[in-house]
């Protein structure tokens, strides 16, 4: 989305604009902030005049753009920085340039404590449809393993919780939620299989960031993955994720990923089941860790309809003398129950109480509310579900 500008360095964080990255450059380094919010605005721009063009674009061509947006109000045990907090601001948006060819981009800004707000580009790829048996695409993702982290995307309206598994949130560091290479994949012959194969690069030196310029040490990742999806909305899967990886500190290590899930993508109810084991092989030592997590929801009936009530548990176990996680004290353990309340066909009101142990702190309670919103910007649909909107998105 920007020229670096050849005066920097490389951060390991190539789509994030912040403050102290800007560089040293005329009006930049006055006032670097103008500069980001600039950029910024820019994007949006351009996605909403895109949005104002779709009805002019030339037959067989689209537009598909959602946005969304968040706040959040937290109480937390033994936590100074409580009270409300805004959430990410998100921008999909796909162009259909053919019947085969298509164009995905995704787009945040979030707010960061003692920074300026961090814009990034999530995903950025282009895909082409030889068939429904293969699809190749190229670019960067949201890495195709496990059910999460394929199925939900950046805003939260599109999730039944206010945040996402421990392993799989956002900046984790258990598996890769970024992918940078190529990925084919399509469904085996005429059945309710599909298949993924994908190749790229794998963690950078800060290893909850991808290669985004370049493998760091020329070994490509790789991905294997199978699903099994039926006409109920059951969907069950496999994938493995191997690579070695080069850490900031200490000898290479090579990374083997297991991923399985179960899913049961209903409203009534609402089920998922996914396990993810790591193992980690150095010079110095081997070790690995495991996760599992599950969640439940049902979405009432009658006059209560608008209402989801949801549970979710979750162990994460790091060995102590895993090479590459082992001193970033990971274990977590959370109960959390919920219920949302979806107000609007654009937003709904989503209430937490959780009860989490963090590495090896001490058990704390927490209540969490969150408001989430969507704009269907081109075509003005009102979703009934996120499910809905999930296969809306691009």
């Amino acid at each position: 989305m920007r020229k670096r500008l050849e005066t920097l360095k490389p951060t390991g964080k190539p789509h994030r604009l912040s403050r102290d990255r800007l560089g040293t450059l005329g009006s930049m380094e006055r006032n670097p902030f103008k500069f980001e919010v600039r950029v910024v605005l820019a994007a949006m721009w351009l996605a909403f005049a895109s949005c104002a063009t779709a009805q002019d674009l030339p037959v067989g061509q689209s537009i598909n753009a959602l946005f969304f947006g968040e706040l959040d109000y937290r109480e937390r045990e033994d936590q100074d920085d409580d009270g409300f907090v805004i959430g990410q601001t998100v921008a999909h948006i796909g162009f259909q340039l053919d019947d085969r060819l298509s164009f995905i981009t995704e787009m945040t800004a979030t707010a960061r404590k003692g920074e300026d707000f961090e814009f990034e580009v999530e995903r950025l790829m282009v895909r082409y449809d030889f068939s429904d048996h293969y699809r190749l695409s190229a670019g960067r993702y949201h890495t195709p393993m496990g059910y999460w982290n394929s199925a939900f995307h950046h805003g939260s309206w599109l999730q039944t919780t206010v945040g996402r598994p421990e392993t799989v949130k956002f900046g984790s560091n258990v598996i890769p939620i970024h992918f940078v290479g190529a990925l084919l994949e399509g469904n085996i012959l005429d059945s309710n299989f599909s298949y993924q194969v994908a190749v790229g690069n794998g963690r950078s030196e800060e290893i909850n960031d991808p290669g985004d310029f370049g493998d760091s040490n020329g070994s490509r990742a790789w991905i294997l993955g199978g699903n099994y999806r039926t006409v109920n909305q059951l969907e069950a899967g496999i994938s493995l994720y191997f690579d070695e990886v080069e850490p900031e500190f200490g000898p290479d290590i090579d990374e083997r990923i297991y991923t399985g899930y179960v899913a049961l993508k209903n409203e009534t109810p609402e089920v998922i089941v996914e396990v993810t084991h790591a193992e980690h092989d150095s010079s110095g030592g081997d070790g690995g860790a495991s996760s599992i997590y599950g969640q439940v929801a049902y979405r009432l009936s009658g006059k209560a309809e608008n209402f989801k009530p949801y549970l979710r548990v979750e162990h994460l176990d790091v060995d102590d003398d895993d090479p590459l996680l082992g001193p970033l004290d990971l274990d977590y353990d959370g109960y959390i129950i919920g219920a949302r309340w979806d107000f609007s066909p654009y937003a709904a009101l989503k209430a937490e109480v959780r009860s989490e142990e963090f590495g090896s702190n001490d058990r704390r309670a927490s209540f969490w509310l969150q408001l989430s919103f969507v704009f269907d910007a081109t075509n003005r649909r009102q979703f009934m579900s996120p499910a809905q909107a999930r296969g809306a998105a691009p």
